[in-house]
């Protein structure tokens, strides 16, 4: 799922580590709410799937996130990554030094046909939510739903690193998103403003996805 804004070009520019830059579609950054479901997660070393870690195969997840280019191309630049994991998101926060928390998460498929809801709470009190109705496959995808959601890799700044110009980046596999209009979307957008974004609780972008196979690579440090 996928809730986005058109934010403040300097909004993002300002966070960013030297040598990365925002990703502009008709000259307008953007920022994204995502919630999902990670379901058989699973490290792949030399080609060999290990045994899950209790606690961290299935787990629900919220992050904030834009869009940016840095020396491998374009890529995603995390603010925040909510997970219900508490194991997954240390291992996460470690080994990809992204900015991962434990949080609470309530989802629930029971409020109506197509339904997809997630609420979630910090411990600190800060809170979000997003909950749609899912419709119809997207067959003559826009533009910026591609700009927005084909993203094969991400950039990090090194939690061991002081400097500005040290960034991290992973390869991001996947098949193109099965992408799916929303309705009836309702969005506390408390996240995404908790993280300097200036937003109201109306996305101008709102698409849900299919379950897919993702593939993320260890960090390299550029």
């Amino acid at each position: 799922m996928w809730c986005h804004w058109p934010v403040p070009i300097e909004t993002v520019a300002r966070r960013l580590p030297t040598g990365v830059r925002p990703d502009l579609f008709e000259g307008r950054a953007w920022v994204g709410l995502v919630p999902f479901e990670m379901q058989r997660l699973r490290l792949v070393i030399a080609g060999r799937e290990l045994p899950a870690v209790p606690t961290t195969e299935n787990f629900s997840e919220v992050n904030v996130r834009t869009y940016v280019i840095g020396p491998r191309g374009p890529g995603v630049w995390f603010d925040s990554l909510d997970a219900s994991s508490r194991l997954g998101a240390a291992a996460a926060r470690v080994a990809w030094s992204l900015p991962y928390q434990r949080s609470q998460i309530h989802t629930s498929a029971h409020d109506g046909p197509g339904c997809r809801a997630w609420s979630i709470r910090r411990p600190g009190g800060t809170t979000g939510r997003v909950r749609v109705a899912v419709g119809d496959a997207v067959d003559d995808r826009a533009d910026l739903d591609a700009f927005l959601t084909e993203r094969y890799a991400l950039y990090a700044r090194p939690w061991w690193s002081r400097s500005p110009a040290s960034v991290l980046w992973a390869p991001v596999r996947h098949r193109p998103w099965e992408q799916r209009r929303c309705v009836d979307v309702d969005v506390d957008a408390g996240l995404v403003r908790a993280a300097g974004y200036p937003v109201d609780d109306d996305p101008v972008h709102v698409v849900a996805a299919d379950a897919a196979v993702v593939q993320v690579g260890l960090p390299q440090r550029l």
